[in-house]
């Protein structure tokens, strides 16, 4: 079990919220459990301040929409300033990315790596049913205002439109999004559906492992994930915080990464002999 003495990726949760209420995510039963909050501008300048220059991944998001964060595009700026050799990722359901926004976003003059397009159904109908607290007209404009828009997209390296492959997904939706991106050139990305652990309500992936001898996408050994209060849980999939293991108000990045605790749990993920965590047992990206 390798492991760099720093995370390759660190994902921070700048707002808790979200607008989506998608059937297929845990946020609308969740978050009513948990703390709920924006992160502090001291804690997310000390976290970018261990980052420094280091060639990583930045991702500003961490089960949420980030443009509910109204600090978001003047943090996006931070990390620019901060962490010049950073690369960035964001996710969006497009709903809050008005043409006021997307103006803010030409002047802050960000350098986007990875920008996602969260949009979980293509047609009216299906979009109503997967994200019911958005409106697909505002969504659709928004994304159309997006594609069209030639001084943004120099500053963005890759655009994706992400759709669900869902049993209310239909093969006209997963068809007219392709399209869609082939006409405007964005990577149309089609990814199975995840219960995250079995926190998705009402449906499930039916999976169960004893032990585990890995992860799919290597969080574990590549990825740190920080809430809005500064704790540490083990991946996204810990929606209900069952592994907190450190608190970023107390402790550095590099310390917390490299503790016993965090060292035990990728031991227990990573090695068939041992007990897999609960979390992981019902994962659907576990090996």
């Amino acid at each position: 079990m390798k492991f760099e003495k720093f995370p390759k990726y660190i994902e921070i949760q700048t707002c808790s919220f979200c607008n989506g209420q998608c059937i297929i995510c845990p946020h609308r039963t969740v978050s009513k459990k948990l703390p709920q909050g924006i992160m502090n501008d001291k804690l997310f300048e000390k976290i970018l301040d261990y980052v420094g220059n280091k060639k990583i991944g930045v991702i500003p998001y961490l089960n949420s929409e980030p443009f509910l964060d109204p600090k978001f595009i003047e943090r996006l700026k931070l990390i620019m300033k901060k962490c010049r050799n950073a690369k960035i990722e964001i996710s969006t359901n497009m709903s809050l990315l008005s043409l006021i926004k997307m103006k803010e976003l030409e002047k802050a003059n960000v350098k986007i790596d990875d920008f996602r397009c969260s949009v979980f159904g293509f047609t009216k109908k299906t979009h109503i049913i997967m994200m019911p607290g958005l409106d697909w007209s505002i969504v659709k404009t928004n994304l159309n205002n997006l594609v069209k828009n030639k001084r943004l997209r120099k500053n963005i390296k890759e655009i994706k439109l992400v759709i669900i492959n869902f049993q209310e997904v239909t093969k006209e939706d997963i068809k007219l999004a392709e399209d869609y991106c082939k006409q405007n050139k964005l990577i149309f990305c089609l990814w199975g559906f995840m219960d995250r652990c079995s926190n998705v309500h009402n449906y499930s992936n039916n999976i169960y492992h004893q032990n585990t001898r890995g992860c799919e996408q290597k969080r574990s050994l590549e990825r740190m994930h920080i809430t809005f209060d500064g704790k540490v849980i083990l991946c996204c999939n810990d929606w209900r915080r069952q592994y907190i293991i450190g608190d970023i108000t107390k402790e550095s990045i590099g310390s917390i990464w490299i503790s016993p605790k965090y060292i035990e749990l990728r031991e227990r993920i990573n090695n068939p002999q041992l007990e897999a965590p609960k979390i992981c047992k019902r994962c659907v990206l576990a090996k």
